[in-house]
């Protein structure tokens, strides 16, 4: 199996296309290889790094990964309190970030910068713990929030996945994508490794898919692949998709949570259209992307499934009807510390989902409900569990959420604060002020358990 972070293809193709310049895979390997040179000879390092979509993020994501390192991919822009505490936990040996984030952290010196990224290294000696050898990247499971629970992915799950996913997408040195999604989303990091992994020429955007320069560059460099979760395709929808003019797109995919059912059928019969191949697929970060898809045939004859397991994978359930997949792309576990970074694969290739599923004759999954309570919006996990201690925290009062993938309700029984908590959540978890609800409840409904019961209080909230 190819790693795609040791670049192998034609010196002068073109690796990435940022702005206006164009960068070869010859420059692109010259240039990992000497920022993986900042590691020669030590220990394996933790390093934090701030990413946005460009090709100083990606030439020392892929240079920690040549170098053998450990690297924690995390948002620019965290709340600073958020950010101080995943420091203070991991305890990070470098740290990498755009010159623009301006950064003070106690514990650590300036160093060079690198490729327009500061450079910080911890100055209290050699604090490592003994990082497992494998240990590759940390991905948060809950994006922006700042949550200290992350991902444990290896060189061999990175590997594995891009792999997989190249081969059923088809993936070659002809396709270009754009990069629509935040690299560090597992989503969005799965779109660069596997071009990459195929020598294709990927462009660089943080433009958002509603502005003209997004568009501009899709017709300039020929853009032939997007990749979107449920709210990239809503905003499609609003621009009036099926009347674009989009010759260069061969491919679209689309992942990070359920699409609804009318967005499904307006999608698959525009491109089908435009002949232009729409792949729905299902996947977790745990299982470092992608688990599944739907093949672009099986639109109508199979809509609303999850589809098949991808190459290498397998998919069942269990008594309980939970879906559980195998595949050399299962994380190895998760951290919520720095200790916790040196422990060995702990799931060994099996990975329970929370999902509970059916499977029909053909062999074509269809995920019917949740075990754990957690919802996506815009792709972005959300633990409601996390929210309610988070806020909890902030107020000093009970908060209990429900929601689905279109809205979080933030429930209370007292109903003066319900503003003021709205915006600490818009605040702390970056989201759109149109997902977030807030609502006053005189009871909350309890089960004979004691605990709460969220299904009485979904449906009185209004959530069917």
């Amino acid at each position: 199996m190819k790693d795609f972070w040791n670049i192998n293809h034609a010196p002068e193709s073109i690796a990435f296309i940022e702005n206006d310049n164009k960068i070869t895979y010859g420059l692109l390997e010259e240039e990992v290889t000497l920022a993986a040179k900042n590691f020669d000879g030590q220990q394996k390092k933790l390093i934090f790094l701030f990413c946005k979509n460009t090709y100083s993020s990606i030439v020392i994501y892929l240079a920690a990964l040549k170098a053998r390192q450990a690297i924690c991919l995390l948002p620019i822009g965290m709340e600073k309190n958020l950010l101080l505490n995943l420091i203070d936990t991991y305890q990070p040996d470098w740290i990498y970030a755009p010159e623009e984030e301006l950064l003070e952290i106690r514990g650590y010196e300036k160093k060079p910068s690198v490729l327009n990224y500061c450079t910080w290294k911890s100055s209290n000696g050699n604090q490592s713990e003994d990082l497992y050898a494998e240990l590759a990247v940390l991905l948060s499971t809950s994006g922006t929030t700042g949550s200290p629970k992350m991902v444990r992915l290896s060189y061999a799950n990175l590997s594995a996945n891009a792999e997989s996913i190249k081969e059923y997408l088809d993936i070659s040195p002809m396709d270009r994508p754009i990069t629509t999604l935040p690299m560090q989303y597992s989503y969005g990091l799965s779109v660069i490794n596997s071009h990459l992994l195929a020598g294709s020429s990927i462009v660089l955007s943080d433009d958002p898919v509603i502005s003209k320069s997004f568009w501009q560059k899709i017709s300039e460099h020929g853009v032939t692949s997007l990749a979107g979760v449920p709210y990239t395709y809503q905003m499609l929808h609003r621009l009036g998709f099926k009347n674009m003019e989009l010759p260069s797109i061969k491919k679209m995919t689309q992942a990070g949570g359920r699409l609804a059912d009318n967005l499904q059928e307006y999608f698959a019969d525009a491109c089908s259209v435009k002949n232009i191949s729409f792949f729905i697929m299902y996947g977790q970060t745990e299982a470092t992307a992608r688990i599944s898809y739907l093949p672009p045939v099986q639109l109508s004859a199979k809509r609303g499934s999850i589809g098949i397991p991808i190459p290498g994978g397998k998919l069942y359930t269990d008594s309980n009807s939970e879906l559980i997949y195998e595949g050399k792309n299962v994380m190895l576990g998760y951290a919520t510390s720095k200790k916790e970074l040196s422990l060995p694969d702990e799931n060994l290739g099996v990975l329970r989902t929370g999902d509970i599923a059916t499977m029909d004759t053909d062999g074509y999954y269809f995920i019917t409900g949740r075990l754990k309570r957690f919802i996506k919006l815009f792709g972005l996990r959300i633990n409601l569990d996390d929210v309610e201690k988070t806020m909890e925290n902030l107020f000093k009062t009970r908060f209990f959420c429900v929601g689905n993938d279109e809205r979080l309700y933030v429930v209370s029984e007292k109903e003066d604060i319900l503003d003021e908590a709205k915006k600490e959540v818009l605040r702390l978890y970056k989201l759109h002020h149109s997902v977030v609800q807030t609502r006053h409840i005189e009871e909350v409904p309890i089960l004979d358990s004691g605990k709460v019961d969220y299904h009485k209080l979904s449906v009185k909230v209004g959530i069917r």
